[in-house]
């Protein structure tokens, strides 16, 4: 095999044709447009704060994906502090969606 036939093979058995450092560079913008949202969703959570009103659907923004996260690194880790962080940040997400609505 020459190192055109490796490199396809390898597309192939990877996520959509993608090879090693394109996975790495669609993993890293995920990770950096959750920093924006999490920047954005506390930018506006203390705007709204300061003026007295709820903030409650930023904060479940936020919970809902940092649930989603550590129950993913659970399941591929199998690590109990994912299982707990999940756990805890899901109750936070509805916690917050029930305030969203009743508030």
């Amino acid at each position: 095999m020459n190192k055109k036939e490796i490199l396809e093979q390898n597309k192939k058995m990877h996520r959509n044709g993608l090879d090693e450092r394109e996975q790495k560079i669609y993993n890293v913008s995920f990770g950096l447009g959750a920093v924006v949202v999490g920047v954005l969703c506390l930018v506006f959570s203390i705007y709204r704060a300061i003026h007295y009103q709820a903030f409650y659907e930023f904060v479940a923004i936020i919970t809902a994906y940092l649930c989603t996260t550590f129950f993913y690194q659970f399941k591929n880790l199998k690590s109990i502090p994912y299982l707990i962080a999940g756990i805890i940040t899901g109750a936070a997400a509805f916690g917050c969606l029930i305030l969203f609505f009743m508030v």
